[in-house]
């Protein structure tokens, strides 16, 4: 039989073979080898391989040269591998001039140190991709050439797909044509510096204008995304780096990556500022805003800081300002007890308030002199400047008499002589109740407002809201009205508890009488007391 017969065997041939059927019967454990000689005749080399790998696996031809030894072991071929020594040797005897080198797991040794192998096997993918030569930058990476199985040749010009493709095809490409440089080409000053200045030319940017004219996206589009990372992705200690005698950190609005956690930096960069535009450092907290520090290219700056020019000045002029010299806080600033401890602190040392002068700080002194910290008082303090005071002197351990407070039986701290009156009067008239004063917050979400009734009784498992409305309607505060009228609106609408409106004209001259027809209509339990005299 002649061997290009035996190579063309069908696969119902192959089964027919009588190599075959004692293989068969070796597989069953009726023999416990193949006849003496078998592996040294060529035709049952051919036939056994070709029926294991075609018939018994259903291989593929592509699956063919990539088997393994664990293939030979399991199907019991050591005879025919113990022939050829290997098994790229054993497929090219079976399958004649079907495969080349590079269709197995590994080729002989030092096959890839022939570049022109290299070149055929890498033009053949390139061919078998439908790329042009032009492709070969945008397209050619670490990972293709893997898939492409030729790893060996890519260590060999040290992973680099760009060294390997300089070598197959010399003086045809620049290291930036590629998504990433090779390694260590960063590290060339004079190649890099060459390729920026060939930038600048191409793109026409004057050296002089390279701060204002380059960016990252720029670089980027020219490839040298890899060589700025070097660089930690700043565009400035790039060119500082390579043209140290041109530029300064300073000259670039985009500042590298931690540069103002140095403070030496941000305070060199207001002093600049401070000398540009001829303003003096006392003259900080009203020049310096987030509007003119956004003009000056300074917004990194302002990003350190939480956007905030009062973070700024007090970290680089620490205890040279306090925060009522500035036109602005941030916002919420006030929200936070401490912010406005140490506001009041500050202030009352910048005045030289003295302890003795504190419990004089009301709201016609702010109103006078001060007035940004009225509103402060009204939205946190329920407009109580003895609250703001004694929280932000806890050292001083001061006693409601102090600050001419008004104190009930109970010794609960009321607003005026008019609500101390109607205070004493539950604590006397309201059998088994629990009075409280400002005990409780409302917040009312139409406005954005939070009210904080005069009292709140409990009594027989009861509970009400009870306000003083004692300027309704005057005019003495403008909006109290206003406001007066909305709390009506919102105090009804709370859940488990039950409002009660007290007017001046309910007991002011005439007794208690009116105001206990109205208790008593909400129904709380009232017993008989004398009137007081106040009015």
């Amino acid at each position: 039989m002649k061997e290009t017969c035996i190579y063309n065997f069908s696969n119902d041939e192959l089964i027919e073979h009588s190599v075959v059927k004692s293989y068969h019967n070796l597989l069953a454990g009726q023999i416990h080898a193949l006849p003496p000689g078998t592996w040294q005749n060529d035709e049952n080399v051919i036939v056994l391989i070709r029926y294991v790998l075609e018939v018994k696996l259903g291989l593929s031809r592509a699956e063919i040269p990539r088997i393994t030894r664990t293939h030979i072991k399991e199907n019991k071929l050591w005879g025919a591998l113990n022939r050829f020594k290997s098994i790229r040797k054993l497929i090219h005897f079976v399958y004649l001039g079907e495969y080349q080198e590079f269709d197995f797991h590994r080729v002989p040794v030092n096959y890839w140190a022939d570049i022109e192998r290299i070149k055929e096997r890498f033009e053949w993918w390139l061919q078998q991709e439908g790329l042009t030569f032009a492709d070969i930058p945008s397209v050619v990476n670490c990972e293709l050439l893997l898939k492409w199985g030729v790893s060996n040749p890519l260590k060999r010009h040290g992973d680099s797909p760009f060294r390997l493709l300089h070598a197959i095809y010399p003086n045809h490409f620049k290291a930036t044509d590629f998504k990433k440089t090779p390694q260590r080409y960063r590290k060339d000053n004079a190649t890099l510096k060459k390729q920026i200045i060939e930038i600048l030319q191409k793109e026409n940017i004057f050296l002089e204008d390279v701060p204002k004219k380059v960016n990252r996206d720029l670089l980027v589009r020219y490839r040298l995304s890899g060589v700025l990372s070097y660089h930690s992705n700043s565009v400035s200690k790039l060119f500082c780096f390579l043209f140290p005698e041109h530029f300064s950190i300073e000259d670039f609005p985009a500042k590298p990556n931690g540069y103002w956690e140095d403070l030496s930096h941000a305070k060199r960069a207001i002093e600049h500022l401070l000398e540009a535009e001829g303003v003096a450092e006392k003259d900080i907290p009203s020049f310096l805003t987030k509007k003119r520090l956004a003009a000056a290219k300074l917004g990194g700056l302002l990003d350190r800081f939480h956007g905030s020019p009062i973070e700024i000045v007090q970290a680089l002029y620490p205890g040279r300002f306090t925060v009522t010299e500035f036109q602005r806080v941030p916002n919420k600033y006030w929200y936070t007890k401490e912010h406005r401890v140490q506001a009041m602190r500050d202030y009352c040392e910048k005045q030289k308030v003295l302890r003795e002068g504190l419990p004089l700080l009301n709201r016609a002194y702010f109103r006078k002199y001060f007035p940004r910290f009225i509103s402060v008082a009204d939205r946190h303090y329920d407009s109580k400047f003895y609250q703001w005071i004694i929280e932000s002197f806890p050292e001083y351990k001061f006693s409601p008499e102090e600050f001419q407070l008004l104190a009930g039986e109970d010794g609960q701290i009321c607003d005026s002589k008019e609500e101390l009156v109607l205070h004493n009067f539950f604590l006397r008239s309201l059998p088994g109740a629990k009075v409280e004063r400002e005990a409780a917050r409302f917040f009312n979400d139409a406005v954005n407002e939070t009210y904080i009734p005069d009292w709140i009784i409990e009594q027989n498992g009861r509970k009400y809201i009870v306000e003083y409305f004692g300027l309704y309607g005057s005019g003495l505060y403008p909006g109290y009205t206003e406001k007066t009228e909305r709390k009506m609106v919102l105090y009804p609408s709370v859940s488990e508890y039950q409002f009660v409106a007290v007017f001046p004209e309910d007991f002011k001259g005439g007794g208690f009488g009116r105001l206990k027809m109205i208790l008593k209509r909400a129904g709380i339990e009232i017993i008989t007391v004398e009137d007081p005299s106040f009015f």
